[in-house]
């Protein structure tokens, strides 16, 4: 799967038709529509979202405005950003990406065993500039690193630009098959394509030595197959 891009606002009287163009969109992609998963909702209190942090850390994780608009001279989260964390329109059961999510999932369950890919969609948005550049190879000089583009917390530390931001830490935690969706940000001017907050859904998958000798199969063929 690739991305879903949707303005980070809730969901008006229109969303029923919006749902529906999503199940459409789904069945155009041949994934069979299921009941929605059970959302579990972030809340809100004094401009603090409690949100669910890293894969080995099932406590809440309590994100303040002071933790991502600081005085730091690199720090430039404005509180219109702040107030996104947290609203989670992809684990609201009844918002197209909801349903959305849901139906991917479904359909991984199906293809390969009911969690064999095993799905995240409360990581931490807030990572550092490494695990969001560096670890999937983006150079040092490439525009994605630029003030213009990114939310910085510090020179070190970003409002993540995308879900691959977290295959490193995946990867740490033993992971080898498994699905990430979430919130994004990048500095985009508004337009009828663009909104500075928007949601991402990708899939990741190692293959082992194991598997393509098992399958007589040099490894990019392999791959190539299952793709």
């Amino acid at each position: 799967p690739d991305s879903a891009h949707a303005p980070s606002a809730h969901p008006t009287t229109n969303s029923r038709t919006m749902a529906m163009s999503a199940l459409r969109m789904a069945s155009s992609l041949g994934l069979r529509a299921v009941a929605p998963a059970r959302a579990r909702v972030a809340t809100q209190s004094s401009r603090s979202m409690v949100i669910r942090a890293a894969v080995s850390t099932p406590a809440p994780v309590v994100v303040k405005r002071e933790d991502v608009i600081t005085s730091d001279p690199f720090n430039n989260v404005t509180d219109h950003i702040f107030e996104k964390i947290g609203t989670n329109l992809h684990k609201r059961p009844d918002h197209p990406l909801g349903i959305i999510k849901s139906v991917i999932e479904s359909y991984f369950d199906e293809k390969y065993g009911k969690d064999t890919f095993t799905s995240y969609d409360d990581l931490y948005p807030v990572v550092s500039t490494y695990a969001n550049f560096d670890s999937v190879l983006v150079p040092p000089d490439h525009v994605s690193r630029s003030q213009n583009d990114t939310y910085y917390v510090d020179n070190d530390t970003v409002l993540r630009c995308h879900t691959s931001a977290h295959q490193l830490e995946m990867l740490k935690e033993g992971a080898r098959k498994f699905l990430v969706t979430g919130d994004v940000y990048r500095r985009d001017s508004i337009d009828a394509t663009h909104f500075p907050v928007f949601h991402q859904m990708e899939g990741f998958r190692v293959f082992e030595p194991a598997e393509w000798e098992a399958a007589g199969k040099e490894s990019v063929a392999l791959a190539a197959g299952e793709l």
